[in-house]
């Protein structure tokens, strides 16, 4: 069986303490949406590396999942830190503090935002040109790029636009890996990370970047192409001749459908409006089984072959995509949304879901701001 992941972070775990690991950094105490964000925010500034990035390439542990060095952690690098700027930007903030945090990371990524394939098999940096155009595209459309250039943010992007469509595989998607061939054209793709990049290439339009409409064509083919008429994604279409495998059930699917449906909204394309109730009322219903896989240190170890690095990804999109929901059911949503992500948080403001190697309170951390900011705003819209 392939090895899989939502965000940067797959491949095989030879962790000697992983026993403990799931039971690691016990939540904190709950507060509330404003207050976790406060302290979300007072956490990164707190920790940014003083080159402008986010994250690390060692934590203490021994072993990890598998990632060449440098090109491996360059590409988590890159991703991790765009996810921190957009994390800081949507909360709103706009203390000294914390636009010197975002001017110094928007820095760092037009600087390093072109991360290569680190080895034939391996496109960790599928996650670094997803989350890197996403950010300098959200700096271009909201014109938070103080203190760099406005050209520079633009060239970065647009480097990265071309980078997406050599990557992009035959059957119209983007993975992480390709093991079989490790051809120059990667062979393999999942529907959440061709998903993610479609979200990521909206943004780039929304921001006045051109973007080749073959490439986003082929992507929603490809999306739509693993949705199956329960409103499910196939985790990609290699697995399309086993579509009840347990990853590919309801309680498999439920972290990676808002981020499918969400780009084909986006791109205009063809799904049904009632898709999307159905979706927010399997992720509260499949909240059990996406919570069961939280820290759990060995991939897709957990029930329906779940993984820890779902959780918080998959409630990033179901945020974004509550703007498709009926303005009566969107506060529901957006309170329950918000009170799941709430118990991934930390004593020390953080939020995380999946041990990976310095990156993952910092991965976790722009995740949960991103969604906790959209939540409180939706909450918000809902008592005037």
């Amino acid at each position: 069986m392939r090895v899989l992941a939502p965000l940067l972070f797959a491949g095989v775990v030879l962790a000697q303490d992983a026993p403990h690991l799931a039971r690691e950094a016990p939540p904190a105490a709950k507060v509330s949406v404003g207050e976790a964000i406060k302290s979300g925010v007072a956490f990164l500034i707190a920790n940014q590396n003083k080159n402008g990035s986010f994250g690390a390439r060692t934590d203490g542990r021994i072993w990890g999942i598998t990632a060449s060095v440098p090109g491996a952690h360059h590409a988590f690098q890159v991703a991790t830190t765009g996810l921190c700027w957009m994390g800081l930007d949507e909360t709103g903030d706009r203390s000294e503090a914390c636009r010197t945090a975002k001017r110094k990371a928007l820095r760092w990524l037009v600087d390093h935002a072109r991360a290569k394939r680190s080895r034939p098999w391996e496109l960790y940096n599928t996650w670094s040109q997803a989350y890197g155009l996403q950010a300098l595209s959200q700096a271009l459309r909201t014109k938070q790029f103080e203190g760099v250039p406005e050209k520079e943010v633009r060239a970065a992007a647009e480097e990265l636009i071309k980078a997406i469509g050599k990557y992009q595989t035959p059957d119209g998607g983007w993975g992480y890996y390709d093991f079989r061939y490790k051809a120059a054209k990667p062979e393999w793709s999942t529907s959440f990370s061709t998903a993610t990049m479609l979200v990521a290439l909206h943004e780039a339009e929304a921001a006045g970047l051109k973007v080749p409409s073959g490439i986003v064509d082929r992507a929603c083919v490809n999306v739509q192409r693993c949705r199956k008429p329960d409103a499910t994604y196939l985790y990609g279409l290699y697995a399309r001749y086993w579509p009840n495998g347990g990853v590919n059930k309801a309680a498999g699917s439920s972290m990676r459908d808002p981020a499918c449906t969400l780009a084909l909204r986006l791109f205009g394309r063809d799904v049904d409006a009632g898709d999307v109730g159905t979706i927010f009322e399997r992720l509260v219903k499949q909240h059990r089984f996406a919570v069961a896989g939280v820290r759990r240190p060995i991939p897709h170890e957990s029930w329906y072959q779940v993984s820890g690095y779902f959780y918080l990804y998959g409630h990033l999109y179901a945020s974004m995509l509550t703007t498709h929901l009926t303005a009566e059911s969107r506060p529901f949503y957006a309170r329950k949304i918000a009170d799941f992500v709430l118990k991934t948080r930390q004593p020390d403001g953080s939020f995380w879901d999946y041990p990976l190697y310095g990156y993952h309170k910092f991965y976790g951390t722009g995740y949960a701001l991103m969604t906790l900011a959209r939540c409180k705003r939706a909450l918000a819209e809902a008592e005037e």
